[in-house]
């Protein structure tokens, strides 16, 4: 049996989502928490698999800058936690989630993946499959 890429994303993905189960169960909320990132990097790799199950390392790269600004404002909302600064008038922890990470992930996500989309998966449906 050979193991090709969807197949290998998808064992990391059920490790990285049994990781997050443990931290449910447990109360272990680092494990919740860092699965987060680890999971979006993961789908969008998924997702940017061409018909061939093949990446292009020119599409990656707004898949993959998007998983280092993402991956670094959680962890600075996690080093932050407790920190008696201020960001808006919240806490620094929930004002990076609130005015960083939420805008960051409902537009940066879609607009990596339309560019992938441009740049790799369409030519997918132009050529005919073989």
């Amino acid at each position: 049996m050979k193991l090709d890429r969807t197949d290998a994303l998808v064992a990391v993905l059920t490790v990285a989502t049994l990781f997050a189960t443990v931290g449910m169960l447990f109360d272990i909320w680092q494990a919740v928490y860092y699965a987060v990132p680890a999971c979006a990097l993961l789908f969008m790799l998924l997702g940017s698999l061409n018909a061939r199950n093949e990446w292009s390392p020119r599409a990656l790269v707004p898949v993959l800058v998007f998983w280092v600004v993402l991956a670094a404002l959680l962890v600075v909302a996690a080093v932050s936690l407790g920190s008696g600064r201020h960001l808006g008038g919240l806490p620094l922890s929930t004002g990076v989630f609130l005015y960083l990470v939420w805008p960051v992930s409902a537009i940066g996500a879609p607009l990596a993946y339309a560019l992938v989309y441009s740049r790799w998966l369409a030519r997918d449906l132009e050529e005919p499959q073989r």
